[in-house]
């Protein structure tokens, strides 16, 4: 039987946490939005970093994830933790803009490797049941 919190968790993860899994991964809506200038409907790469980051620890408990979707999403999380997302600009750091990143080789693994977490993980997303 599912509980009213157990049902606000699988809301909140298909309505919230998959969507910013899915923007971390999407480089058309990156480009679009991070090169392009065009947010309409799309975060900022802290805003999309914040949103992900902040519940995974939570959700990588969730006893619906199998052991290798568990790993592949702590792997994520590490990714997304110590990717460095400041340079140095005349001896100072600094945040890289948007389109920095999205143009970031590293930035561009991290994606790849979100893709594969998103399709594995998006199908618990979809059952209203969990």
């Amino acid at each position: 039987m599912i509980t009213i919190m157990d049902k606000n968790a699988l809301n909140y993860y298909r309505d919230i946490f998959l969507e910013n899994l899915e923007g971390i991964s999407n480089i058309d809506k990156q480009k679009k939005a991070w090169i392009g200038g065009n947010y309409e409907g799309f975060n900022t790469f802290i805003e999309m970093f914040e949103s992900f980051v902040s519940p995974c620890e939570y959700v990588m408990k969730w006893s619906v994830l199998s052991d290798q979707q568990r790993e592949d999403l702590k792997k994520l999380y590490d990714m997304l933790i110590s990717y460095q997302d400041k340079k140095e600009e005349d001896g100072k750091m600094v945040d890289k803009t948007d389109s920095e990143i999205c143009q970031d080789p590293l930035w561009n693994e991290i994606r790849t490797f979100a893709r594969k977490v998103y399709r594995d993980l998006e199908p618990i997303g979809r059952n209203k049941e969990g």
